[in-house]
């Protein structure tokens, strides 16, 4: 009987143990995995205390990640340089977009570029800007050739086989000589402008395309030598680089001798 009865004791305890085990295998299934932290957003806020009627420069705010955005939040930091603040804006306060007084256009500009830049135009002729693929934000590099007297050969130092000895053996007017250089690096794109356009093309079924040109940030040294490529060239080819990559490019400037050195290019002897 007392064996009857351990067996008994022990096949309850089993049982439980099985029921409790059911009971957490069900409440699991119906609560269903663990809630997910929602991602950090991008927000603007205030890098500094902005006080009521001040406007708003490009240096007053920065983007941030939060947790959690207040109704009417501003996202991008475009969107709320040159507007006015309508009330005091504390320091690290998000800023919301009922709390200023928006400017658009060219209206914007002075305000997007701090105390240390200037912005300046460059007609939209390269080949990027004009179909459309340079967009407000983006940041470009220059490229351009200009026509330099060169009185000894570029990089001489670069023979080391009798090959490329030859190859400057050649005799060739050297005292203009074509040379390709990326020069300013890194420029942002405030705005895209275009032409203004007139009654009678507005009134027409088709209108005609307008001309374009790009705003652009950078340095007052860096605008001479914008003129200076201007006014010299005229031919100026932009190049798009990732809105991550901050990094400054070294590269060499390229003429037909950089060319003939890097990649084995022989002329052909004339003909008799």
């Amino acid at each position: 009987m007392k064996r009857r009865g351990l067996l008994w004791i022990v096949a309850s305890i089993v049982l439980a143990l099985l029921a409790g085990v059911m009971a957490m295998v069900f409440i699991s299934s119906r609560s269903g995995p663990a809630p997910v932290a929602a991602p950090k957003q991008p927000v603007v806020v205030a890098l500094n205390p902005i006080a009521a009627n001040q406007v708003i420069r490009v240096d007053n705010v920065r983007l941030e990640e939060r947790d959690k955005l207040q109704s009417g939040a501003a996202v991008e930091v475009q969107a709320v340089v040159g507007a006015t603040a309508l009330r005091d804006i504390a320091q690290g306060e998000q800023i919301l977009m009922q709390d200023l007084r928006v400017v658009t256009g060219t209206q914007q500009l002075p305000f997007l570029l701090g105390n240390d830049k200037l912005a300046v135009v460059l007609p939209a002729n390269d080949i990027l800007s004009k179909w459309g693929a340079v967009m407000p934000g983006d940041h470009v590099d220059v490229l351009f050739t200009l026509d330099v007297l060169l009185e000894t050969p570029m990089y001489p130092q670069d023979i080391r086989t009798a090959e490329e000895a030859a190859l400057y053996a050649i005799v060739r007017d050297q005292h203009f000589d074509n040379v390709s250089v990326l020069t300013l690096q890194n420029l942002e794109v405030l705005q895209i402008l275009e032409e203004p356009m007139t009654e009678e093309q507005a009134a027409q079924e088709t209108p005609p395309p307008r001309a374009r040109a790009l705003v652009l940030k950078v340095d007052p040294q860096d605008a001479v030598v914008l003129k200076y490529l201007r006014d010299t060239t005229g031919i100026i080819d932009l190049a798009l680089r990732s809105p991550d990559n901050e990094a400054l490019f070294t590269v060499q400037p390229v003429n037909v001798n950089y060319l003939m050195l890097r990649y084995g290019i022989v002329l052909p002897q004339p003909l008799e």
